[in-house]
């Protein structure tokens, strides 16, 4: 998955893509935020875990959305 493809299903759960700078943007969530890098290359499992993680939102509530 790359970065642009999370950003996209992240806006489906009410994700808010505040600013970015550079080839991140700052995405926020119930008061929750981290950064998340744009482009056309996969996101590391880790790092995409990380994001996940950061927001507090699991793999499974991103596909069903």
């Amino acid at each position: 998955m790359t970065g642009n493809e999370l950003l996209r299903l992240l806006r489906r759960t009410v994700v808010v893509a505040d600013r970015g700078k550079g080839g991140h943007v700052m995405v926020t969530l119930a008061g929750r935020r981290t950064f998340v890098p744009t482009g056309t290359r996969e996101l590391r499992p880790d790092t995409l875990h990380a994001i996940l993680r950061d927001l507090a939102v699991t793999v499974d509530s991103l596909r069903w959305r």
